[in-house]
Order: structure tokens, then C-alpha cells, then sequence
């Protein structure tokens, strides 16, 4: 097995040692070792290894950064290390045949994992010392302490007010209830016998504090955030969940309001995201940061998870984790007024805001099983959890960052214009939401009053009409952007830009094209050939239209439906007149002229002009 630090050193003490004495025995002929010499280079051995390790220890306040000495010890419970990712298979089976021996000698749960061959805990910095070398782990870290972020305070409410609020009885009205999403609880346990939950459907439950399935909630928060999520519909019970049709994973990470570990909301994380969850919900959280849990939350985000959390409920401008990473969407509360609740955290990574005093929700406390009303955002969290559920049911594509920018857009705005740190983005509004994500701006088919313009020296302004089927968009819904400099012949495009709760953009061309300057103005027609002649531009037209009409062309059919037609092109515009020949005698002929303008590769053409006719001789 791998030598640890410790035993390197020592060996290495004991080699150096030998090689004294040997030294001593061919020159004195005896054996003369200080007395203490051993037992001083072990414990300067063993300072080292420590010494190493301590090195790569990285602690966080409230503040930040701060050294490990100056925490308080109330704070963490033990240790988390990271290993390297170029730790090689071999080493990582040295590492945990010494953890499987230091099992036998120790109390149980030295050291564990929380995700295999990559993240551990452990006791001590001493205890890891015994089973990994320095050289093959990133960081290690205090595992903090973890509170869940609710209160118990037991009061009575009316509670459809809140479901009303934030627009979920529309949704439903829609047919919208979640199904087959998936949405894990990372919290206190679910009591999944509960009598509201009768048609809440549950899978893959687990127990990251003992890697079991019993979810068995001891203070009934993690019951309240599953119920507020999925609470049945229509069931003549207590209330309904925001998404009643979803999947509930129970995640038990946490024992009480104070005794959970970060270390275990890690592996209720990585629990979820590998067994199939669609959205997470946190309502838990503390204002220490954590490498591991950063990274648990990025790599759960990177596999399409929406996770949501609890912003906080100090009042304060602090920052909580996981809330604050922005892998994960923060939620604040607002009161029913709509003014912002005085407990709710507020800070720069505050996404939205939902209903968060007096919600009623299924529970269990002790003994007693029923209802509850509490405030916290806690209980906000959920119901943006449960929106992340119905926005993954109509597109499971969409990830963190497309979710925060339906929340950026359908969102009722509070506070400050714009995002602000009360509020984020606003209230959350699963009607508009649910619009943003079925009535997209991109699925509107925009057509222009018109793509061709004849030049007038007035800015054209096409008008535009957006439709989905028989539905038209109100005005209201987008403007449109005309391009500058379109008094000029060619081709422009319209953009047409959505605004409210409506994103992108969609584009039409239209032409602008030269005038028809006059009409034709007499036929002469012989035996084989006919003379065009139209009216002469005044001084002032040709100064006007010069640079802007290239020359005429004439075209000339024996059907009044020009079919088979000859076109003659005649340069210049100060031409009135032109003979077209080898025609047919005895034969009507039909005529038109138009103006074309040459640009580049492409040629601008007028509409055409007037019709005549004549017969030739």
C-alpha cells in the first residue's frame, strides 16, 4: 500500500538514524546514540505531514477567506477533502484500503465519502494525514454547519391567496400540473404518508446521512417545502401543491432546524442529479461559502438541473450558500401587499421574489400531523421550484441560465425598474411565464403590409402584423425598427423586436423601388417597326431622380397578358422616345415601359406603366 507522509518521514528518519550508527560502529568500535534523537526527528516528522496538509486547507467566514484557527468550532463538524483529478485508480485504492483500515481501529465514520473517488470526509486533518498523501488532494475544507432556513411559528392563515398571486390557477386552467418532472427536497426528510400527499407521487427517496431510504422527517420543514411543491389537487384536503402532478424525490439531508452538515447536502445534491431530477430544491443554506458545495451545485447545473434555494432570513444585506452561486436561482420573499418582507435576505444575487409569510402548508411537528402557517423563504423557494417544474415540462432543454432569463422576463417587476437587489427580477408569474415559454415571440409569423415601395422621397414605414393561427399579437407586444437611410433605392429590413414578456427578434425585407416618373404617351407603328414615345421629365425631376434611375425598359407582346414579351433596355433618363423593330406586319402589339435603377448586381425595377396598343400597317 501507498506510504502515507507520516511514514515516509518516519522511514526516512529511521534510514538517516541507521546511517549514524554505522557510522559511530566503524569508527568508535561502539554503539553511542543521543539520548531523545528518535522520538524528536518522529515528532518533527509528523509536524511536517501536518504541516502539508494544513497548507491546504481553505476556510470561509461570513466575511470571506479566513484562517481555520479563527473559526469558530461550533461552526463545522470535521472535514471535507477533495482529491486531485490526476489521482491515479492505484493511489485511490491505497486511500481507501487505509480508510477500510483505519475503520477497525477508530470510531465509525472517520472518514466517508460523499461522492467516490472524489470527495471525502473526515474527523481531522490528523485522520486524513493516515490515509492520503498530501500530493493527491486539491483543498481540504471545514464540512460547516447547515440550518434549514424556516421558521415553526404556528399560526392559521388563509393560504389560496398566495397561489393566486403568483397566477397558478391560469396555469392550471391550461392543463399544467407538472407530470413527469421530477423535483428532489434536499432537506429535513418528507412524510410521505401524510394525508394531503394521497396522490403525490414519490420515487428514489434516500437518506444521505445514513444511506438509507428511510426519509422519516423528524421537524416536518422538509414535508412543508414538498407540499407547498406537490400537495394533492382536488383531493378535498388542506391545500394544493403549485405543481400537484410532479414526482417528489425526498432527499433527507438534514436531521433537525440546526444539525446537518454541508457534506451531507453535497451527497443529497449529487444523489438527486444522478438519479434522474429535473429541479432541486434547497431551502436550507448559511453565510459561509464552500468549495465543494460550489462545485456540487456547478456540476449538477451542467447536467440540465435547474436548482433553486432559500435567499435568507436575516433581514439583512448578507450573502447565503447555495442560494448566492450563480449555478442556483436565489429567491426572496415579498409580502401580500407586495411590499418586501422585512425578514427576507436581500442582495446582488436575489433572483426573484415570491409569496413568503402565512403559507399553509401539510406538516408534521412531534406528534401532531395536519396544517401549518409559517414565513420564510423557506417556503418561497418551493414555489419557484415548482414554476422551474413547469417550465422543464413544456422544455426540458432548458437549463439555469435559460430559466433565469424566463424569470428576467416574465416576472412582475418591483421595486426599482428593472432587477434590484429586494426583489431580483420581480415577482415570479407562472401565467406569464407559461405565455413566455408557449406564445414565444419567434413563433409568430410577421407579414408586411407591403415588400415593394415605389420611391417618393418619404420614409417608408411598412406596417406589420404578427399571427400564430387566427391569433394576432397586440401592437403592444413589439415594436418595430425601421432602418435608417431607407429613402434610398433597394433593399431594407424591418426588424421586428419583442417587448414585456415577449424576446427575440424577427426580420422581413422590403424593397424600395425607383418611380414611375410618367406615362407612356403615343404609339407610331409602320409596316415591321413602332415608335415609343413617353413624356420628358421636367429640369426639376431629372435633377431629383438622377442617381436614382438608371434608364427605362420598354416591353412589347402580342398579348394584353405580355406573355412571350420582348424587353428592350434603353440607358440614361433623359430618352423619351425609342423604335422597336422587325415586327410583325398587320399584327396589334400590346406596350409598357418602367424605370429600372442598377445596383451593384441587382436591378431595381418600377411597377410598370400605363398600357397601349397599335396596329402595325
Amino acid at each position: 500500500m501507498k506510504k502515507t507522509i507520516l511514514e515516509k518521514t518516519k522511514e526516512q528518519t529511521s534510514k538517516r538514524l541507521t546511517a549514524f550508527i554505522v557510522a559511530v560502529v566503524f569508527v568508535m568500535g561502539t554503539v553511542f546514540v543521543p539520548t531523545g534523537t528518535l522520538a524528536a526527528e518522529t515528532e518533527e516528522a509528523e509536524a511536517a505531514a501536518n504541516a502539508q496538509l494544513e497548507d491546504l486547507v481553505v476556510a470561509h467566514d461570513e466575511n470571506g477567506s479566513a484562517a481555520l484557527e479563527d473559526l469558530d468550532e461550533g461552526k463545522y463538524d470535521g472535514f471535507i477533502y477533495k482529491l486531485r483529478e490526476d489521482v491515479t485508480k492505484k493511489e485511490v485504492r491505497e486511500m481507501e484500503a487505509a480508510i477500510d483500515e483505519l475503520g477497525e481501529d477508530s470510531a465509525a465514520g472517520a472518514v466517508a465519502p460523499v461522492i467516490d473517488k472524489e470527495l471525502y470526509t473526515a474527523d481531522s486533518i490528523e485522520t486524513i494525514e493516515e490515509v492520503a498523501d498530501a500530493d493527491m488532494i486539491e483543498y481540504i475544507e471545514p464540512d460547516y454547519t447547515i440550518s434549514l432556513l424556516g421558521t415553526n411559528d404556528l399560526y392559521y392563515d388563509e393560504f389560496g391567496w398566495f397561489l393566486e398571486m403568483i397566477k397558478v390557477p391560469y396555469v392550471w386552467e391550461k392543463g399544467e400540473f407538472g407530470e413527469g418532472i421530477t423535483v428532489a427536497v434536499i432537506d429535513s426528510g418528507v412524510m410521505m404518508n401524510h394525508p394531503d400527499f394521497e396522490n403525490t407521487k414519490f420515487a428514489d427517496p434516500y437518506n444521505a446521512m445514513n444511506d438509507s431510504t428511510d426519509v422519516t422527517d423528524s421537524v416536518g420543514h422538509g414535508t412543508g417545502v414538498a407540499g407547498i411543491i406537490a400537495a394533492s389537487y382536488n383531493n378535498k384536503r388542506g391545500l394544493t401543491g403549485v405543481m400537484p402532478q410532479v414526482t417528489v424525490m425526498p432527499v433527507k439531508a438534514v436531521n433537525g432546524f440546526t444539525s446537518g452538515t454541508y457534506s451531507k447536502v453535497i451527497k443529497g445534491i449529487d444523489y438527486a442529479a444522478d438519479h434522474g431530477a429535473d429541479v432541486i430544491n434547497l431551502s436550507l443554506g448559511d453565510t459561509t461559502d464552500s468549495e465543494a458545495l460550489h462545485e456540487a451545485c456547478d456540476q449538477a447545473a451542467a447536467k440540465g438541473v435547474i436548482l433553486v434555494a432559500a435567499a435568507g432570513n436575516d433581514g439583512e444585506n448578507s450573502i447565503y450558500y447555495p442560494a448566492s452561486y450563480n449555478s442556483v436561482v436565489s429567491v426572496g420573499s415579498i409580502e401580500r401587499d407586495g411590499e418586501h418582507s422585512d425578514f427576507s435576505t436581500y442582495n446582488e444575487y436575489i433572483d426573484a421574489v415570491a409569496p413568503g409569510r402565512g403559507i399553509l402548508f401539510p406538516s408534521k411537528l412531534d406528534t401532531i400531523v395536519g396544517y401549518f402557517t409559517s414565513y420564510g423563504t423557506s417556503y418561497t423557494a418551493p414555489q419557484v421550484a415548482a414554476m422551474a417544474a413547469m417550465v422543464k415540462k413544456t422544455d426540458r432543454s432548458v437549463d439555469i441560465t435559460g430559466f433565469r432569463d424566463i424569470l428576467k422576463h416574465s416576472c412582475i417587476d418591483k421595486g426599482k425598474t428593472g432587477r434590484d437587489d429586494y426583489f431580483g427580477y420581480g415577482l415570479i408569474d407562472l401565467d406569464r411565464a407559461y405565455r413566455y415559454m408557449t406564445e414565444t415571440f419567434s413563433m409568430y409569423t410577421a407579414s408586411l403590409s407591403s415588400t415593394l415601395y415605389a420611391y417618393d422621397e418619404k420614409a417608408k414605414k411598412p406596417s406589420v402584423t404578427l399571427k400564430k393561427g387566427n391569433r394576432t399579437m397586440p401592437a403592444y407586444d413589439y415594436k418595430v425598427i425601421y432602418p435608417s437611410g431607407r429613402r434610398e433605392i433597394g433593399t431594407y429590413k424591418v426588424t421586428i423586436k419583442g417587448q414585456g414578456i415577449y424576446s427575440g427578434t424577427k426580420t422581413k425585407k422590403f424593397i424600395i423601388r425607383p418611380p414611375l416618373v410618367k406615362k407612356l404617351k403615343e404609339l407610331t407603328p409602320d409596316k415591321t417597326r413602332m415608335k415609343v414615345k413617353w413624356y420628358a421629365m421636367t429640369d426639376e425631376q431629372e435633377d431629383r431622380y438622377t442617381g436614382r434611375i438608371t434608364g427605362f425598359q420598354v416591353r412589347i407582346s402580342t398579348s394584353p397578358k405580355f406573355t412571350n414579351a420582348r424587353y428592350i433596355r434603353i440607358k440614361g433618363i433623359s430618352r423619351t422616345s425609342m423604335t422597336v423593330k422587325n415586327l410583325k406586319r398587320k399584327t396589334t402589339y400590346y406596350v409598357q415601359y418602367r424605370a429600372y435603377k442598377h445596383l451593384g448586381t441587382k436591378n431595381y425595377i418600377s411597377v410598370w406603366s400605363n398600357t397601349l396598343k397599335a396596329k402595325t400597317k
